[in-house]
């Protein structure tokens, strides 16, 4: 953990060595300033990701921040599928109970809430029978879980989870049997927050500016391919998510469309990963997987549903590359949501981690090489031609540090100590 006085000396540093950045002026290429606070405002009310929590209001308004993205998680907010989500008796209404304080609180601080559905309960899944941790869950469907490697050395080892316990898909983001059916589970649960949180219920004090529908699909559901045709069921096979995903899109419209498209949805929500596998899809295949699976599924994006994006990569590596790749296998194919200079893409996640920032700017002081991707992914984003065409949003993963996934604009809660990138972050314009 940094002291005060050395984030001070690297604030100096920060000054010295390179300007902050001039904010650009509005227009059609100024993107909306978005922060997500994490998940863990639901699965642990109170937690650091609470927006209630610690200075989070302060921090929001302080750095100038319009947007913010809030999760709602499923297992969470249902955890028994004996109860409805908004059932008293339910064990995850408390979950509820602190989702809707913290949108509340978010719209009266006149914040824009983006809010995502996230995961699944065991219970819609067909998990459930499953213990976590014993050998049953781990060698269910392995190839779909984990690399081939790991699944040897379990073996290896005697298939004894005391022993060994390999890396793995959890339960929560294996995608239902059935899929995402109108009127099926996963439907059922966005219906209800729709119902519930568009924005037709602003008289309610809690109300979204948009759904986005699922988080990262070519990288945490699973399965990302259909089975193996080999003898090898760790064998890569023909991509399947896209056509999943486009299901679940054409369901969330059938949704949206039983209140009037009053709000709009966002989606596919990628990972930028350049790095394929049988568990992982990278984004430029993912992205022509799911266009070609729109006229499959029967479906056609209305002017309400945009397109949505994950971009650590374009941060960490100071280019704006894959959000243009995307614009491009977009071109003269997404019909969905557009401004000028179309199509339209909103990053929705992204931040500067501060393991690749030594990784890729050993030269460099790891908090100063952050604040430096950021101010460099802003100016290249800000702009209505070249890198920033097109872009209709910038995010940054995290007010707080997670020792996990370490991006954010803090040293890890409950420290209050800011990281120069926050400083970054407060220059750059809010917009709505």
């Amino acid at each position: 953990m940094l002291s005060r006085r050395q984030l001070l000396q690297r604030g100096g540093a920060l000054a010295a060595g390179f300007a902050l950045p001039v904010a650009p002026g509005f227009g059609a290429g100024h993107p909306r300033k978005l922060i997500d606070i994490g998940p863990g405002g639901v699965i642990d009310p109170g937690s650091p990701q609470d927006y209630r929590a610690y200075s989070n209001r302060t921090y929001f308004a302080d750095t100038q921040t319009g947007w913010i993205r809030m999760w709602a998680d499923w297992p969470s907010l249902q955890p028994s599928r004996a109860h409805r989500i908004d059932d008293p008796a339910s064990p995850g209404y408390a979950k509820l109970q602190a989702l809707d304080a913290q949108i509340g609180q978010a719209c009266a601080d006149g914040l824009r809430v983006l809010l995502l559905p996230y995961r699944h309960p065991t219970w819609a899944n067909g998990t459930s029978e499953l213990v976590p941790d014993s050998d049953a869950e781990i060698a269910f469907e392995p190839a779909d879980r984990m690399s081939s490697a790991a699944w040897e050395k379990y073996v290896a080892n005697g298939r004894d989870p005391a022993v060994s316990n390999p890396s793995r898909r959890a339960l929560e983001y294996r995608v239902p049997a059935e899929g995402y059916p109108l009127d099926g589970s996963w439907s059922r649960f966005f219906e209800f927050l729709y119902r519930r949180y568009h924005w037709g219920q602003r008289a309610s004090g809690r109300w979204v500016h948009g759904f986005e529908l699922v988080n990262e699909p070519n990288l945490q559901l699973w399965p990302q391919r259909a089975p193996s045709t080999t003898g090898d069921p760790f064998a890569l096979s023909a991509p399947a998510i896209g056509r999943t995903v486009a299901g679940l899109m054409k369901t969330a419209q059938a949704v949206s469309a039983r209140f009037g498209h009053t709000t709009r949805l966002y989606a596919p929500s990628s990972s930028d990963s350049e790095l394929g596998s049988r568990l992982v899809t990278t984004y430029r295949d993912f992205t022509r997987d799911l266009l070609d699976a729109f006229p499959a599924v029967g479906y056609a994006p209305h002017s309400q549903q945009a397109w949505s994006l994950h971009n650590y990569g374009d941060v960490e590596q100071r280019v704006t590359t894959r959000t243009q790749r995307v614009r491009d296998l977009l071109r003269w194919r997404w019909t969905g949501y557009a401004e000028p200079g179309a199509p339209t893409v909103f990053v929705t996640e992204g931040g500067a981690r501060i393991g690749r920032m030594r990784k890729l700017y050993p030269l460099e002081d790891p908090l100063l090489a952050q604040a430096r991707s950021l101010q460099t992914a802003w100016s290249l984003h800000s702009t209505d031609t070249g890198g920033g065409a097109g872009v209709g949003m910038l995010a940054q993963y995290l007010l707080y540090a997670d020792p996990n996934y370490d991006c954010g604009l803090l040293e890890p809660a409950p420290a209050t100590v800011e990281r120069p990138a926050y400083a970054v972050w407060k220059t750059f314009p809010r917009s709505v």
